[in-house]
């Protein structure tokens, strides 16, 4: 999408249909991950003229379903069955997990889980798509603790639990408190819920703009400053120079919402939201015409579990698949969107 293009989606948000065509748009900056039978959003809240119907997980199920799956993580990992592990795991996770198995040597690392919050959604019974969502305490073993945010899918109410997302919140931010109906169930979002400065569909694409445009982009004034967002394109404007000068390369770096991959959203207790969502990355390298072949080019050391050679002489090309948490203020604020939580890593790297 040219930036032009970009203003008018923007300008024209309310119209769904262009917002549908700005997320498909920003996509194809990138390869496609495999499908996920997961739909994109969470269905909206009830009405509150009308007593809450029975949800389709409960809290308790919510509970067990977590605590087992932290269980039966370490057990899994501790072991190194990476059929297992893979099974555990779905969307955007997936690839994550199978990279980190391979990347580590077969030698994945552990953790130990510590307190937890869930966030359930009160979705309708008959949903045949059913998820929840926690932030959960994460130790490894050099004692650091991070704040986790995890995202568990299942099709239908007899299926099993699968990890489909999983962020770690930035050093020193916490998540945003979440809305909670008098049962204690979390309000989900819409996917192009309008009350929110950003809507959960559109989260994606923008955050893909400001990363490659930054602080000159049209986006920059919506998404707040940081490293994985201005800092992107700062990075990208550097390495590009250094590619051309020193290793007589061009070098190029795309973003892309990950459009099969599910976006989760929460109504937070300000009257904002909290959004979960999936960027792929594919950065790109080739040789200058008038250089040859290019200078060789050592293979980045988190891309070397699926590269054999150790040097490139030609094009290289490197898939990121990256997970965000982003808390989006209420459309009534003049505030940008935060980018509170970031985890991700090479899924896919070819070269030719």
């Amino acid at each position: 999408m040219d930036g032009a293009a970009r203003v008018l989606a923007f300008a024209c948000r309310p119209a769904l249909v262009l917002a549908l065509a700005a997320t498909a748009a920003c996509a194809g900056a990138a390869p496609a991950p495999s499908p996920s039978p997961v739909a994109a959003t969470a269905s909206a809240s009830p009405s509150p003229s009308r007593p809450p119907a029975a949800p389709a997980v409960t809290l308790a199920e919510a509970r067990t379903a977590l605590d087992s799956y932290l269980a039966t993580d370490d057990v899994v990992w501790a072991g190194r069955a990476q059929r297992w592990m893979i099974q555990l795991s779905r969307d955007g996770q997936r690839p994550i997990t199978i990279a980190q198995y391979h990347a580590s040597g077969g030698k994945p690392p552990r953790y130990t889980w510590g307190e937890r919050t869930l966030l359930v959604p009160r979705l309708p019974a008959k949903a045949s798509r059913q998820w929840f969502a926690a932030t959960v305490e994460r130790r490894d073993s050099s004692g650091e603790v991070r704040t986790a945010v995890l995202t568990f899918v299942r099709q239908n109410a007899k299926a099993a639990w699968q990890n489909s997302f999983a962020t770690l919140l930035y050093e020193g931010e916490k998540a945003p408190q979440a809305a909670l109906d008098e049962d204690g169930y979390a309000i989900p979002l819409d996917s192009r819920d309008q009350s929110v400065a950003i809507s959960p569909n559109l989260m994606g694409p923008l955050h893909a703009t400001i990363a490659e445009e930054g602080k000159d982009g049209f986006a920059s004034g919506l998404i707040a400053p940081g490293p994985q967002t201005t800092g992107y394109a700062t990075e990208i404007k550097q390495r590009r120079e250094k590619a051309r000068q020193a290793d007589c390369m061009n070098f190029d770096s795309l973003f892309a919402a990950a459009v099969d991959y599910p976006v989760f959203a929460l109504r937070t207790k300000d009257g904002g939201g909290l959004i979960l969502y999936t960027l792929l990355r594919t950065s790109t390298w080739s040789p200058v015409l008038s250089c040859g072949y290019g200078r060789p080019l050592a293979v980045p050391k988190d891309a070397k579990w699926d590269l054999g050679n150790p040097v490139v002489r030609r094009e290289r090309r490197i898939i990121e698949t990256q997970q965000y948490a982003s808390a989006v203020p209420p459309k009534s604020s003049t505030a940008p969107a935060h980018v509170i939580g970031y985890d991700g890593r090479v899924t896919k790297a070819t070269t030719r």
